[in-house]
């Protein structure tokens, strides 16, 4: 993954969730997630016990998926 830079080149802080974060903020239950985790859909991070993944990661991966399921159709 790249690191995002700011002006004097300090790492920018990118903002993260863990699996109920992102369950509440795409209003789906913790499986759906585990399920997109599991076809490939979104990526996590392992941090300790947890796994934490990049919201903004995680918006661009589903709106690329959402587009290419619109496209090819449900197959």
């Amino acid at each position: 993954m790249n690191q995002a830079f700011d002006i004097l080149g300090r790492a920018a802080s990118r903002d993260t969730a863990d699996k109920a974060g992102l369950a509440d903020r795409y209003m789906v239950g913790i499986r759906t997630i585990e399920g997109w985790m599991s076809a490939g859909i979104i990526e996590g991070t392992r941090r300790g016990k947890r796994i934490v993944f990049d919201v903004a990661e995680c918006d661009g991966r589903l709106r690329r998926f959402n587009n290419q399921k619109e496209i090819y159709g449900n197959n």
